[in-house]
């Protein structure tokens, strides 16, 4: 197993978190805009039923921000005149008046800073996270040699391995094994269940596969205090 997480995972999930962030930062942004227009718009008619609509003056902008009940929005909302449609008819519209900044005050931000600083601790994690001791032999081993479950086969730098039925057998009880390692006993009892001393077969038959295993894939297999072995890659545990 990898005891250090993949850096295009790493990647990938922080630039999710940022993303997310950032779209809900908009999404704020735009609801908040909504409710502001709504609320001009909202005065804005109540305006028209007390003051003349052809005609802008000072107490027309005090009656028409004294209707605005959206905090923030009345210093700045102001009214125009446009000229609308082919009879270029003058109409009276609202504006809210906020700048960016204004609108970003206004929006609720909780969510989006939420999401940045757990982006920010997540890529602070990846850069520092340390890898598990005793695993780095193991990444080398299964970018250089790896088994296929599905197919049964073992693959060196891209290319199968052809083993003997015995052969392939042993691999795969040493590939499944904690640690890769086996006893004598394990390996005679799996191969050889009815025959009652086969340690002299296990020894031909790890004696024929090194010289394969050297030769496809740099990896060989070690006897461990006379009683166990264990698959290795370059002198390094696997």
């Amino acid at each position: 197993m990898n005891g250090r997480m993949k850096p295009q995972l790493a990647i990938l999930v922080f630039l999710l978190l940022v993303s997310s962030a950032v779209l809900t930062g908009i999404d704020s942004l735009c609801r908040t805009e909504r409710r502001a227009q709504q609320a001009v718009d909202q005065a804005l008619a109540r305006t028209i039923e007390l003051c003349e609509p052809d005609r802008i003056d000072t107490d027309t902008i005090q009656v028409y921000r004294s209707f605005i009940t959206m905090n923030g929005v009345r210093d700045t909302a102001y009214l125009t005149l446009d000229m609308r449609g082919e009879e270029r008819q003058l109409k009276l519209t609202a504006r809210t008046g906020l700048t960016f900044a204004g609108l970003w005050a206004l929006s609720d931000q909780r969510a989006s800073g939420a999401l940045s600083v757990v982006a920010v601790l997540w890529l602070l994690l990846s850069l520092f996270f340390k890898p598990v001791p005793g695993t780095r032999a193991e990444e080398q081993n299964s970018e250089i040699f790896r088994f296929d479950r599905p197919q049964q086969c073992f693959y060196a730098g891209g290319r199968a391995v052809h083993f003997t039925p015995m052969q392939q057998t042993l691999m795969e009880l040493f590939w499944q094994a904690p640690g890769h390692r086996l006893s004598q006993q394990e390996i005679c009892d799996r191969l050889w269940p009815k025959k009652p001393d086969a340690s002299a077969t296990l020894y031909t038959l790890i004696r024929r596969l090194k010289p394969v295993l050297r030769a496809e894939t740099g990896m060989t297999i070690v006897c461990r205090r006379g009683d166990s072995y264990q698959l290795i890659l370059n002198g390094e545990e696997v």
